[in-house]
């Protein structure tokens, strides 16, 4: 740990990379030392975490019981997201990437934050 480093505080910033909880002051995962600074929004959903960071979004999928990740792990440069859109009544993030679609259904706040995010 460096001597700038604060863990102490509210455990409130969660760790996209190994899901550990960090004080909010925190620059680096007390655990697996990522850069935390990076991350623009971290979502917790019921079948993958989304993580944004300034140039992409990364997918980390959950196992079908929705207890713990899968190991896949998907990047999506953000600069190469095509026809992006926010579809209701259903509350589904989607998008084209690399001639695919991708299709994210949300939680309600996680998609009003993913929305408000990319949408401005």
């Amino acid at each position: 740990m460096s001597q700038e480093e604060d863990y102490s505080g509210n455990l409130g910033k969660i760790c996209p990379s190994c899901m550990i909880a960090n004080a909010d002051n925190t620059k680096n995962c007390m655990m697996c030392d990522k850069d935390l600074l990076e991350t623009v929004l971290f979502l917790e959903d019921e079948f993958f975490d989304i993580e944004i960071t300034s140039k992409e979004l990364i997918e980390y999928r959950k196992n079908y019981y929705r207890t713990r990740r899968t190991g896949k792990v998907k990047h999506f440069k953000l600069d190469k997201m095509k026809n992006i859109n926010f579809g209701t009544p259903i509350k589904r993030f989607s998008f084209e990437y690399d001639g695919k679609k991708e299709v994210y259904p949300l939680r309600d706040e996680n998609f009003i934050l993913l929305k408000e995010l990319i949408k401005g």
